[in-house]
């Protein structure tokens, strides 16, 4: 028996191979779809841990490079907590301010003795808040990103206090 040219037996086998390929097609549209959960997440961790790596591995470079005898100090800007970094050139000395504010971390460079505002500082990359704190010649220097993130680091003060 016929009908519109195609077998019963052949139905049978096409609506088979149909769910088949219908199956195969949910499943190769599940994982690519779950394949891009997985690499958006960790796209968006890799970002945090940049962004709250790089602002303290900025800071812990910047203090190597200035360690020397009483050129670190510890002050604020306003409300935030500010690293300052002395050092001296051509018989004068001047000092690099690195603190945060609105939501930037941000350093100033200026002549020892002269007041730094909050929005006197040129914004290096984004970020909620710095804190530092000194306990004789060790910095612990606690990073937040703007996600949220918190990251901490201890520099130790080779120049002593």
């Amino acid at each position: 028996m016929k009908q519109f040219g195609i077998q019963k037996g052949h139905v049978v086998d096409f609506l088979f191979t149909l769910a088949l390929f219908c199956v195969f097609a949910a499943s190769a549209l599940m994982v690519v779809i779950i394949g891009a959960n997985v690499y958006r997440q960790t796209v968006d961790r890799m970002n945090g841990n940049y962004d709250s790596r790089t602002s303290l591995t900025y800071l812990t470079e910047k203090i190597r490079q200035n360690d020397a005898a009483d050129a670190v100090k510890i002050s604020s800007v306003g409300e935030s907590p500010a690293l300052i970094l002395s050092q001296r050139a051509g018989g004068q000395t001047y000092e690099t301010w690195i603190y945060v504010y609105d939501g930037y971390l941000r350093e100033v460079f200026v002549a020892q003795g002269v007041p730094v505002k909050p929005t006197d500082g040129q914004p290096i990359k984004e970020q909620q808040e710095l804190l530092i704190e000194q306990e004789g010649p060790v910095l612990t220097l606690t990073a937040v990103g703007p996600d949220g993130e918190m990251r901490r680091e201890t520099v130790f003060l080779r120049c002593g206090e």
